[in-house]
């Protein structure tokens, strides 16, 4: 028996422009030009989008989540010291955490980006985790704690300052520990 398609070549030839080929087509017609004043709006835009993704060395007090308030709508933060995939990776090879064919091999980025954390985790004998961040220097923060955990985290400001510089010095890190925003939009 025959089958009748129909309705399926209908849309298959509704998608077809006029040489025969397949291809989605526009239901609006969008002009774009490239005036100052468009290109000049648009790098504002891109401002505005990057300003939004620096870290802060202080954060306004509205960022803060107490256990008692907690607020809903507050965007994450982290808090620690950047660092790129390359101090990452050769803490891990540099201390036989990983082996040496590890090194610049994205197969393997995340398991020597995390036995790098793991690590200092157990020698510095407070919670740390890694966290992805946008940044021009660095693409990583080995964070202490965010805005929503600072509270059970933090420790004594001296203590805090001890893990930290131990922290930079083990990852050869010259930037000081500031508050990063996530890359995640939840």
């Amino acid at each position: 028996m025959l089958e009748h398609h129909a309705s399926t070549s209908y849309l298959v030839e509704a998608h077809k422009d006029s040489a025969g080929n397949h291809g989605r087509k526009s239901l609006i017609k969008v002009k774009l030009e490239s005036t100052p004043k468009v290109r000049a709006a648009w790098y504002k835009r891109c401002a505005s989008r990057q300003k939004k993704h620096e870290p802060l060395d202080q954060l306004p007090p509205q960022y803060l989540v107490y256990p008692n308030k907690p607020r809903c709508n507050v965007p994450l933060f982290h808090f620690g010291v950047g660092a790129t995939m390359q101090q990452l990776q050769d803490y891990a090879v540099q201390h036989g955490l990983v082996p040496e064919e590890y090194r610049n091999n994205p197969f393997y980025t995340i398991r020597t980006v995390e036995a790098t954390v793991r690590h200092l985790d157990r020698i510095s004998g407070v919670n740390l985790y890694i966290e992805p961040v946008r940044h021009p220097k660095y693409t990583w923060v080995v964070a202490r704690y965010s805005n929503h955990t600072w509270y059970h985290e933090e420790l004594a400001e001296r203590q805090e300052h001890t893990v930290l510089d131990f922290i930079r010095r083990e990852l050869n890190i010259v930037d000081m520990p500031q508050w990063h925003p996530t890359t995640f939009p939840y």
